[in-house]
């Protein structure tokens, strides 16, 4: 469905994080800690990495499927947050429209950006590079040459004692 798979994919993941996040701070749960949030964690990733290896998958099935497995996790690990309300149910269904509409608009924006950076570049100049990327002389004298006066093959002095 996109052009740019793994960007769907990133951006993606991390709207199911922070909607996760926010979801769960507005309805007066507070910032998930420790297992709760490296499992919500892993639940972006995984949709992150649907999102790129799945190209035909479109933003909102991507989001659903993320908001889905975010509250799952909430309600196993988190006591209290067994509830699923019309109200809780209604807001996840207008954030996961409203991210997946900027998800498709940001897309479209990554696009427009790269072809007219295309664009741009290929009208540039020519740079002429050479042929071979070989030295034009030998380099056997430096190699196995004597070393320049500058470079000394001496090594520091030796320590005298005293008489």
């Amino acid at each position: 469905m996109t052009r740019y798979p793994t960007v769907l994919g990133t951006t993606a993941g991390i709207a199911t994080a922070v909607l996760a996040v926010a979801a769960h701070g507005a309805a007066g749960g507070g910032v998930p800690t420790g297992p709760v949030a490296v499992l919500l964690v892993a639940v972006a990733a995984i949709v992150g990495i649907l999102g790129a290896h799945q190209p035909s998958l479109s933003p909102l099935v991507l989001l659903a499927g993320g908001q889905a497995a975010t509250h799952v996790a909430l309600t196993v690990l988190v006591p209290g947050h067994e509830h699923l309300s019309v109200s809780m149910l209604g807001a996840h269904m207008l954030a996961v429209a409203v991210c997946a509409v900027l998800l498709t608009a940001a897309a479209h924006v990554y696009a427009a950006c790269g072809t007219a950076l295309r664009v741009v570049l290929l009208r540039g100049p020519r740079v002429a590079a050479p042929a071979v990327l070989a030295p034009a002389s030998s380099t056997d004298r430096l190699v196995w040459g004597r070393a320049p006066p500058a470079i000394s093959r001496r090594g520091p002095p030796l320590a005298t004692a005293a008489p």
